[in-house]
């Protein structure tokens, strides 16, 4: 019983290990994804002695990889890749804030700068960037610093705004609450929101999107690992049924 509980345990891993990577790989076309990793730590009981074998495995964490992605070419002005550290903050129609490496923004029919979405995109002081004059909006144009700039119906310059940035000291305590948005969380520590280039934060590439920092092979190659896994731990279990099968008979 012990051979197959420690095999169960090893198909739940297993499987969790598939769920994550079949993830990834779904993702690997997402803008601003960030892959996950699966860590793994062992079943020890800690009153048994320093000879007994442990009781099988766990998952210990799922861990997000923020490392920044390749660059994708759009040609469009308000498509915004982040060259170094921070996200996005958007806000929805509810008020609820949350950060995003995905910076694929558009006018809408009030001026706003908004996402797929719907959300606003945020200054650094939490305000919705709002393009000043009627529309439709010409010439748009985004600086290193977020600086944005545009011409509208009559011709007339728009009053400047400027996206804002935010950080966190520890971005792995970010909770996921989509493919490619996160909320901040007691973990992540106090946001740190300024205009890009400051305080460590940094700066943005207009016409430019940040692609997933899903490598395929990579995650092929982890895939196999994670089958062959719980194909072993599969027959360990069956080992022990036929195991118990030949003492009942005996």
């Amino acid at each position: 019983m012990s051979a197959m509980n420690t095999g169960l345990t090893g198909l739940k891993a297993a499987t969790s290990h598939i769920d994550v990577v079949s993830h990834n790989i779904a993702n690997a076309s997402t803008t601003g994804f960030k892959k996950g990793d699966i860590e793994f730590g062992d079943l020890v009981d800690s009153n048994a002695g320093k000879t007994t074998p442990g009781s099988g495995v766990r998952t210990q964490a799922i861990n997000q990889s923020f490392l920044q992605g390749d660059a994708d070419m759009t040609g469009n002005a308000l498509d915004l890749r982040i060259n170094g550290s921070g996200f996005f903050a958007v806000k929805d129609s509810s008020g609820n804030t949350s950060y995003t490496r995905d910076g694929s923004f558009h006018v809408d029919k009030d001026g706003n700068i908004v996402n797929s979405l719907g959300q606003n995109l945020l200054d650094k002081g939490g305000t919705p960037l709002k393009i000043s004059g009627t529309g439709p909006w010409t010439d748009i144009s985004v600086d290193d610093y977020g600086n944005i700039t545009a011409k509208d119906s009559t011709g007339a310059d728009t009053t400047a705004i400027q996206a804002g940035l935010t950080n966190f000291p520890n971005v792995n305590g970010l909770k996921r609450i989509g493919d490619t948005q996160w909320a901040a969380t007691t973990e992540s520590g106090t946001a740190i929101t300024d205009a890009p280039g400051t305080k460590g934060l940094g700066t943005l590439t207009s016409g430019e999107l940040e692609s997933s920092n899903v490598d395929l092979a990579t995650e092929l190659v982890d895939l196999i690992v994670a089958q062959r896994d719980f194909n072993a731990n599969s027959k360990s279990i069956t080992a022990g049924k036929e195991m118990i099968q030949t003492v009942i008979n005996i």
